[in-house]
């Protein structure tokens, strides 16, 4: 395995792949990529997935890293092929997912050169670089086995996150004599123990702490170790949107999502230590429409997270600590002193904030569900049908519901967005939790109901369909007064579901929506449904 050997540029990429334990890659074959596809065409270790765009291999490797914590891997051609990518990498950058990028260039001899060659895009790794946390362009074949891996979900050099490669057609095609280096071995790098010492006396003496919860700490597999400290110190606990799924939204203890402020912002400000893990605080969460979050002096914020260019990023922490989540929950549970710290918080406060969204999330309250509210509460009995269908995400302004994990695991089946098919069958991946999709609209990707339907994949896309850009459509009004081109006609969906071979229901009201399902989620391939409900603004938080 470890031996010099001579193969192609594109058998090199293949078995670089195995030996990292890759075992699915996404894309579409091409002109100059041909090589490579050659090469897995004969052999079995890795099974590939014919997308119908780049852009959709290039969700469905993001989706599979979520799904299931392994490397997302694409493989794609030349010029637009590659930059079809380009999106998909942009939101695997945003949430540090481990996806790998293999494009083919144009031959060696010409990269560059501006000459025109089939397919050219100059110096095609330079659009890469600004969403990568390494991008690089090979010149030679021998260093295709080496810079062939998959990156890891680990924190590499640059940090977690996607890695893009560039390799001349050229070289993939032609013989190289090379070896493969030992496979990576993954590991985390532990947290400093002295700095988690320090961080558990911060916690031993809080009167009000609370526990945020980032993607970081649910994909680092730390959630049994965060639950279990959210109890000890019976702390509040929000969550990321990526996050979502650390401890069961049904838990006394979890407060709401982070943008969510009427469930959030209070508790957060009367904090006296925050302990994020895993969690950036990004801008759009912290600085958006909703929540708008500073610390004051008097807070002690404490950060743990992989990537030690997120600490620090957004907010100025009291101790920043870098290493894997779970390694620093255990420390921090093992370092807590035997008695239970003192808890100032009112809780009959924190859950009246918690359940200020209307109606209630906690229960099946329809307590004013009539006149007036009487569209909003409509709108919410969809929500209430699909979170108990246990559904992995939305589309659009939708925003997405998932309940605690065992439920998750408990599922035959997943549910998707209406615009990013999952990736493989659950014998294929099996996922770890639900994760959200947030995509604009069925249309943006709605070649991939092809592959779904190709493989059999049981997927259930739900489409709330309104007709229309309805947050735009708000804004406009909101911003300007006036409206125009946010209205949309066609196309009939559950025709176009039923074009592509995919099973089409139509639920016409949130009550029809569960039956819907039910049958839906019975199936053994993929189904759409399509729910015709506009989500008028306040959205649901």
């Amino acid at each position: 395995m470890t031996g010099t050997a001579t193969r192609t540029g594109g058998e090199w990429v293949v078995a670089a792949l195995g030996a990292e334990g890759v075992r699915h890659v996404f894309g579409i074959p091409g002109v100059h990529n041909l090589a490579i596809y050659d090469a897995l065409l004969r052999q079995d270790r890795i099974t590939h997935v014919l997308a119908r765009h780049e852009q959709g291999a290039g969700f469905m490797a993001d989706g599979y890293a979520r799904s299931s914590g392994r490397p997302g891997v694409i493989v794609v051609t030349t010029g637009p092929g590659a930059t079809n990518a380009l999106t998909p990498l942009v939101e695997a950058h945003a949430g540090s997912q481990p996806v790998l990028l293999v494009m083919s260039d144009v031959p060696s001899a010409l990269v560059g050169q501006d000459l025109g060659a089939l397919h050219e895009v100059p110096n095609q790794i330079e659009c890469f670089r600004p969403v990568s946390r390494w991008a690089d362009a090979l010149r030679g074949g021998a260093e295709i086995p080496a810079r062939s891996r998959a990156p890891s979900t680990s924190s590499g050099p640059a940090g977690p996150g996607p890695v893009a490669l560039s390799i001349p057609t050229d070289l993939l095609s032609a013989p190289v004599a090379a070896r493969l280096t030992p496979a990576g071995e993954g590991r985390r790098p532990p947290c400093d123990v002295g700095l988690i010492e320090e961080a558990a006396r911060y916690l031993a003496r809080a009167e009000r702490p609370i526990l945020v919860a980032g993607g970081g700490a649910d994909r680092g597999g730390g959630d049994r170790e965060f639950l279990a400290l959210a109890r000890r110190l019976r702390a509040p606990v929000v969550t990321s949107v990526m996050g979502r799924g650390s401890i069961p939204e049904t838990d006394p203890l979890w407060l709401g999502v982070l943008p969510n402020r009427r469930a959030t912002q209070e508790a957060l400000e009367a904090a006296d230590v925050i302990l994020a893990v895993g969690c950036r605080f990004s801008h759009r969460s912290t600085k958006g429409l909703l929540l708008n979050l500073e610390f004051r002096p008097d807070q002690a914020l404490i950060q743990i997270d992989l990537d030690p260019r997120t600490i620090g990023r957004m907010h100025v922490p009291a101790l920043g600590i870098v290493g894997d989540a779970r390694d620093g929950l255990a420390g921090l549970l093992g370092a807590m002193p035997a008695e239970a710290p003192v808890s100032a918080w009112d809780w009959t406060a924190l859950h009246r904030a918690r359940d200020a969204r209307e109606p209630s999330l906690h229960g099946d309250d329809r307590t004013g569900c009539s006149g007036p509210s009487a569209r909003r509460c409509r709108r919410m009995e969809s929500w209430w049908a699909i979170r108990r269908a246990s559904t992995i995400g939305w589309s659009g302004t939708s925003r997405s519901w998932r309940p605690g994990r065992s439920s998750t695991r408990s599922a035959r089946r997943r549910s998707a967005t209406a615009s990013r098919p999952r990736s493989g069958r659950r014998s294929r991946a099996r996922p770890r939790g639900r994760r959200r999709r947030r995509r604009r609209g069925t249309l943006f990707t709605a070649a991939e109901l092809a592959t779904a339907a190709k493989y059999r994949l049981p997927v259930v896309y739900v489409v709330m369909n309104d007709q229309d850009y309805g947050a735009i459509r708000y804004l406009q009004t909101q911003l300007y007064g006036r409206t125009g081109e946010h209205a949309l006609a066609g196309p009939d969906v559950l025709a176009l579901a039923r074009a592509f071979g995919v099973e089409a229901y139509q639920a016409a009201s949130p009550e029809a929506l569960r039956p819907a399902l039910d049958e839906a989620l019975a199936l053994s391939g993929p189904a759409l449904i399509e729910v015709p409900l506009a989500i008028e603004p306040p959205w649901g938080l």
